[in-house]
């Protein structure tokens, strides 16, 4: 699934250069992405989704002290092919989960200033189904 799905940040070139971690799983990192408000996430149009199948689109601020907390965004699919997806109250809700975690016993730690977009491939009837029961700032996903 070569170049299935684009990423749109605003001010930025379009990436294709979701990575697979498995033939249902794909992961793109957003560098500096500390300004981000928006992204539109969407199908190329150079292949379809599998039939009866659409795409969960998950976002994360990595943390290097810690496992990946995936945030469910919503899906695109055959049938809607792409969605703009509002980040920046994602990103003031991590900054306010983890505003003490970077100070520790051994200082302060790195900020990670990127963040990463996750599509699973995922049946349809997941949608309903994962979309009512995920709180809407997390969902444990985990990609890889």
């Amino acid at each position: 699934m070569s170049n299935v799905f684009g990423l749109i940040v605003s001010g930025r070139l379009v990436q294709t250069n979701f990575a697979p971690l498995s033939e249902t799983q794909f992961l793109i990192t957003i560098t500096e992405a500390d300004n981000i408000n928006h992204a539109v996430v969407f199908l190329t149009g150079v292949a379809p989704l599998p039939a009866g199948t659409v795409g969960m689109v998950y976002w994360s601020w990595p943390d290097p002290a810690a496992p990946p907390n995936w945030q469910l965004l919503g899906h695109i699919s055959n049938t809607k092919p792409s969605a703009i997806f509002k980040i920046g109250t994602l990103k003031k809700l991590h900054e306010l989960s983890s505003e003490n975690k970077f100070i520790s016993a051994f200082g302060q730690q790195q900020i990670c200033h990127n963040a990463q977009i996750g599509i699973a491939i995922e049946p349809e009837s997941n949608v309903q189904l994962l979309a009512s029961s995920v709180v809407s700032t997390s969902a444990t996903y985990v990609f890889g």
